[in-house]
Order: structure tokens, then sequence, then C-alpha cells
């Protein structure tokens, strides 16, 4: 084993000279290789330094106090070597200086807003690697809200990421609900990404302890709303002029018929489309949200709208003209009117109809829907089936009715 090395003694700075001619004491350490300089927080006349012995001329009771402090300054930095020497830590110039100061030491405090957005720039770096442009887009909202809240929570600017306990919580679920108009499921889902990022300050060594460990979030369950199979038809048959209003339809239809999310189906390529040993076609990628893999074959409806773009001869492409999710929204709210629909369409609503009326409703078990739609989690899938159980219900309501007198 290679023995320590630990060097001590004290300098003066000559080039920080201050306007009464006095310069710096410094502890200069050379431990392992490593250098450290510790202020020892006095100043001497340089012509008074003797060099050779790291102390003053004591020729005044002022040096003579000096010369004290400097001793009983080495005597405490041995004392904090070999404190770490006995405890068989690293010794390191790093280890010295924490058990020198102790408590002491003045700590960088860290803060949430910086936190925030240091997490963000990483976000940012992993997108199409490990994260998505959606999820991005939410956690710079998620800043934006922190930007307004924490002012009017603290009074300043910013506040340590320690602060983020029970009571902030509370607070920040109030403003999102009354000043932002989030709904319940909205303000839990900021308030999920703040401790992300606390999870993200924690592996970054910035603390030590989850101060939003007692807070817990609770979603209230929402019923995913689909298209009947009627309604899809009435979407289908719509003869649409406008290119755009074209293009929507087709990418939509394509969503119900595979269940692709919006960010899927906009960078689905010739290369995720495969045939299999049968020759039937199927669509085989990584979900762009959570990088999980999946796979489905496509129905005929599906194959007719790719067949219609030509997919085949898509090269380094993507298949369908998929215009941004507010456009999408935008055109597919006149399909709605033009079709005689009283639900909201959405991209999404395209992907909740595949689940449960082109799959679920169809006999097709959850496992396998679970596995299609991408799914990480069989209980994400579940809240399709709970779907379909309010219709059971609706539906055994209407023949209870016609049954009570029997």
């Amino acid at each position: 084993m290679t023995p320590n090395t630990f060097n001590l003694r004290f300098v003066i700075k000559n080039d920080k000279i201050t306007d009464k001619g006095s310069v710096p004491v410094y502890a200069k350490i050379k431990i392992n290789g490593k250098k450290l300089e510790l202020s020892t927080n006095r100043q001497v006349i340089p012509k008074d330094w003797i060099v050779a012995d790291e102390k003053v001329k004591a020729n005044s009771s002022t040096n003579k106090d000096l010369n004290n402090h400097l001793e009983a300054f080495k005597t405490r930095i041995y004392q904090a070597y070999s404190t770490i020497i006995a405890s068989n830590d690293n010794i390191t110039a790093e280890a010295l200086k924490r058990v020198f100061y102790g408590d002491k030491e003045e700590k960088q405090v860290h803060e949430v807003i910086n936190i925030t957005i240091e997490h963000n720039k990483h976000f940012e770096s992993m997108i199409g690697i490990k994260y998505s442009s959606g999820s991005y887009k939410n956690y710079k909202t998620t800043l934006k809200y922190l930007t307004e809240f924490i002012p009017l929570f603290a009074h300043k600017k910013d506040i340590p990421i320690t602060a983020l306990n029970y009571k902030f919580c509370e607070a920040f679920f109030t403003f999102l609900t009354t000043k932002k108009d989030c709904h319940v499921n909205g303000a839990n889902k900021q308030i999920q990404r703040i401790k992300k990022i606390v999870n993200f300050a924690i592996k970054s060594g910035y603390i030590e302890v989850n101060p939003m460990m007692k807070y817990t979030i609770e979603f209230t369950p929402v019923n995913k709303i689909a298209l009947t199979l009627d309604e899809i038809k009435r979407i289908s048959n719509l003869d649409l002029k406008r290119q755009i209003l074209q293009d929507v339809q087709d990418v939509f239809l394509f969503q119900c018929f595979t269940g692709l999310s919006y960010a899927d189906v906009k960078e689905l390529r010739k290369e995720n489309i495969y045939k299999n040993d049968s020759g039937k076609l199927w669509i085989k990628k990584d979900r762009q949200k959570t990088k999980t893999a999946f796979s489905l074959p496509l129905l005929e409806p599906a194959l007719q709208i790719l067949e219609k773009h030509h997919y085949e001869q898509k090269i380094d492409t993507p298949i369908l003209h998929v215009y941004s999710n507010q456009k999408m929204n935008e055109n597919l709210k006149l399909i709605q009117e033009l079709a005689g629909i009283n639900k909201n369409l959405t991209t999404h609503m395209a992907r909740h109809t595949f689940a449960t009326t082109i799959t679920l409703s169809n006999g097709v078990p959850i496992e396998t829907v679970s596995r299609m739609l991408g799914h990480t989690k069989l209980s994400t899938t579940q809240i399709y089936a709970k779907v379909l159980d309010n219709k059971i219900a609706n539906d055994m309501a209407g023949l209870t009715e016609i049954l009570k007198d029997f």
C-alpha cells in the first residue's frame, strides 16, 4: 500500500495587498499530491513575515496573537487529518476540507428553479434517445408554473430544493387548480414532474433526503371516451375537399385501427413496416414516449390508408402527412362537426378507440392489447377495460328496466 503524504506550511499572498498595506496569510496543504489552500482569516504586514519560520516577528502583542492563532490553526488541520485516517475515509484534499470546517463550512444552496433548468437541459439533450419532445414540453410548462408560483409563495425568486415539502405541494396544487385552471389530474401531473426533478437532485448529489416524501398524489379515475363503429364509419365516409382535412382524416382513422399515438404515427416510416412469415404486414417500432418496443398486425382499413399514401415509395420520410398536434386537433373539430359527432375529437381519442371499440370490445385479450399499445404496465391498459365495464353497466340498466315487471 502506498504511504500517505502530507505537508503543511503558511504563506502570505503578496498579490492581494490591501489599502492598509497588509496581505492575507494562507495555509498551503499538499495531501497525496493534491493541493489545497485554506484562508487563516488573518492579515500581516509583509515586512514582518518570516518566510523560513512561517510566522511573523513577535515585536508586538498583535503579532504574538497572530502567531498563536496560526499555531492553533495548524493544530486543527492536523486533528482533521488524524480524524480522516482514523475513520478509514479516502484521504483527499476535499475530505480534509470537509472535516476541518465541519458544520461551519458554507454549503452551496441548491435552488428549485436552477435545478429545474438543469434538469430540463439534460432532458432536452436526451430527446429521441430516452425521452420524447412532448414530455420535454410538459417539463417546460412545469418550469413556467414554478417561476410564477414561487415568488407568490415565498416572496422571492427562488427557494432551496429542500423547501419542497408538504406545505409547498399543497399550496402549489391550490395555485394550479384555482389560478391556472388545471384540473385535479393536471395539477397532480405537475407535482409528479416536480417529484421527478427532486429525484434528479438526489441523484445529482444536491440533497440526500426527499422533502416531498410525505406528499402523496391521488389521481381521479377518468373514463376514456372512444368512438363507436358507426361514428368511425361516418368519419370515413366524409368526402372532404381540402387537402389538410383529407390528411387529418387519414391520420386519425389510421390511429383508430392501429392505436398509434400522435408521436408514433408522426414518425412512422417504411422501415417500421415488415412482412411476417405468412406475408402479412405488421408495424414494429419503439414508442416515442417510453422507448418500449411494440408490434401489431395491420388491419385492412389501415392497409388501405397505407396504400393510398404509397408507403412503399417513401424512403427515409414519414409515411403520413402529420401536422402539429394543435393543427391536427383544430381540423378534427371541423371533421367532428361535418360527421355530426358530439364527442370532442382529438388525436388521443383515436388511440382510445383502438383499445376499446376495435380490440377489447371484439374479444381481443387485454394482455395482447397492452402489448400492441406498447404499455409498460398492464394496469395502464386496464383503464380501458373499466370503460367497457361502464358500458356493460349502462346496457344492463336498460335490460333491467325491461325485465322489472317480468
